[in-house]
C-alpha cells in the first residue's frame, strides 16, 4: 500500500466528523444541559429538558384535567407539582392527538419514561437508517449516528427528533413496496403537522393513492378517537389558543428557543429582519423548493435518493423547524458516507451540513443567522444528482 493512501486511511472520514460532531455539541451540551442535581441541568430545567411536556401533557390527560394543557399559568403550575419543584415556563404546543400516543410514557416515573423515549426511539431511528446501509457497515454507521450533532441535542433536550424522522423516512422508503404502511406512518405524524407540509404535493405528484388514503384514514381516526377521549374544546382550544400563541413566538423571537430554529425565517429574524421580511424570504425559499422536491421525486426512482431530497427540503419549508429536527438530515447523510469508498473525503457541504445543527445553534448566539444557507446548497447537490440520471416514467409502481 502507498505511503500516502495509508496515511489517509489512519483517520477515516466518519471517524473525522463522528469526533467534529462531539467537539461542535459539547459546549452547548456544557452550557445549557449539564446535570446540577435534584434532576435538574444546569438552567433549572428537568434533565431530558423538553421531554416533560410530554411526560406531563400524557399525566394530564389520563387524570382527566387536559384542560390545563391550554391555561398557561395553569399547566407551569401543574408540570412543578407533578416532577416536584418549580420548573422554568414550558407550553403545551402539540395537536390532542398526540395526547393517545404519550399516554403509555405517563404511567411510568419520568426519568423511567425518560429512558424509554431516547433510548427506544432512537433505536427504532438507528434500525430505520442502518436497514439502507450494506452489513459490513452497520457498526461504524450506528456510532456515526448516535454522535451526530442533530441526534446529540435531541437526546439532551428529550425531543422528538428520532420520533418524527423515524415516520417520515420510513414512509418515504415504504411508498413503493408497503403503500398502506406509509400511509399510516405520514398519518402519525400529525403529531408535528408543519414536518409534513412536503408530502400532499409530492404523494399527489406520484399518485400514491393507497397512501393518501392510508395518511387520511390514520389521521381521522386520531383525530376521531382524540375527540371522544379529551372533546371538542381541547382541539378548539389547539386551533386558536394554541396556534395564536405559536404565531407569538415567532413575532417575538425572544428566547432560549429562537437559537434553536434552522429555518430560514429564523435566519432572517437572527440578523434583525422584520417579520414581514422573514415571511417573504421564507415564502421565496419554500415555494421552489417545494415545485423542485416534486420534480425530484417523480424523476427518481431511487427510494433513497427520494428520502434525501425530501428530508433536506422539510426544515426548507416550514418557519418551525429545530436543529433537532434535522435528524432527518443525519440519517442521509450517514446513509451516503456509508455508501461511498472508506477513505472517500466528504466535501465541505457535507460537513457544514452535518455540524449544522450545533453551529446553527453556536451563530444564532452570537446574531448570525445565514446557516440555513448550507441546507440550500444541500438540497441543490441533491438535486443535481436527480438530474444527472436518466427520469423514471410515470409514478409508483405500487401507487
Amino acid at each position: 500500500m502507498p505511503l500516502e493512501h495509508a496515511r489517509r486511511n489512519l483517520i477515516l472520514p466518519s471517524t473525522m466528523l463522528m469526533f467534529l460532531g462531539v467537539l461542535s455539541a459539547l459546549p452547548i451540551l456544557v452550557r445549557y444541559y449539564r446535570p446540577a442535581g435534584g434532576g435538574l441541568d444546569v438552567t433549572g430545567h428537568p434533565i431530558g429538558r423538553d421531554f416533560i411536556n410530554a411526560w406531563a401533557g400524557g399525566r394530564l390527560a389520563l387524570s382527566g384535567q387536559s384542560d390545563i394543557l391550554f391555561d398557561f399559568g395553569a399547566y407551569h403550575a401543574a408540570i412543578g407539582a407533578l416532577f416536584g419543584t418549580p420548573l422554568p415556563f414550558h407550553n403545551w404546543s402539540y395537536p390532542p392527538s398526540t395526547l393517545l400516543l404519550l399516554v403509555p410514557l405517563a404511567w411510568m416515573p419520568y426519568f423511567a419514561a425518560l429512558a424509554v423515549w431516547t433510548v427506544g426511539l432512537f433505536a427504532a431511528f438507528a434500525r430505520m437508517t442502518l436497514s439502507q446501509v450494506p452489513p459490513g457497515r452497520r457498526l461504524r454507521a450506528l456510532l456515526l449516528l448516535a454522535l451526530a450533532p442533530a441526534c446529540l441535542v435531541n437526546a439532551a433536550g428529550g425531543q422528538n427528533g428520532f420520533l418524527t424522522a423515524t415516520l417520515l423516512l420510513s414512509g418515504v422508503l415504504a411508498l413503493e413496496r408497503r403503500p398502506v404502511l406509509a400511509g399510516i406512518l405520514f398519518g402519525l405524524l400529525t403529531c408535528k403537522p408543519q414536518l409534513g407540509l412536503v408530502l400532499p404535493p409530492v404523494l399527489i405528484a406520484l399518485g400514491a393513492w393507497r397512501t393518501i388514503a392510508a395518511a387520511v384514514g390514520t389521521t381521522l381516526a386520531l383525530v376521531g378517537a382524540s375527540l371522544l377521549a379529551f372533546g371538542a374544546d381541547a382541539w378548539r382550544h389547539t386551533l386558536g389558543q394554541t396556534s395564536a400563541y405559536s404565531y407569538g413566538v415567532l413575532a417575538s423571537f425572544d428566547g432560549f428557543f429562537a437559537y434553536m430554529m434552522t429555518s430560514v425565517f429564523a435566519g432572517a429574524r437572527t440578523f434583525g429582519l422584520s417579520m414581514g421580511t422573514a415571511w417573504g424570504l421564507q415564502i421565496l425559499v419554500a415555494v421552489p423548493v417545494l415545485a423542485a422536491t416534486v420534480w425530484a421525486v417523480r424523476r427518481s426512482r431511487d427510494p433513497l435518493q427520494r428520502a434525501g431530497v425530501i428530508a433536506v427540503a422539510v426544515p426548507l419549508l416550514t418557519p418551525y423547524a429545530f436543529n433537532y429536527d434535522l435528524t432527518l438530515v443525519a440519517a442521509v447523510l450517514v446513509w451516503r458516507i456509508s455508501a461511498a469508498e472508506p477513505d472517500a473525503q466528504p466535501d465541505l457541504v457535507m460537513i457544514l451540513a452535518w455540524l449544522s445543527p450545533t453551529l446553527t445553534m453556536q451563530a444564532q448566539i452570537l446574531g448570525f443567522g445565514g446557516m440555513t444557507v448550507v441546507l440550500v446548497v444541500l438540497f441543490g447537490l441533491l438535486l443535481r444528482e436527480v438530474a444527472a440520471q436518466a427520469p423514471a416514467r410515470g409514478g409508483l409502481a405500487a401507487a
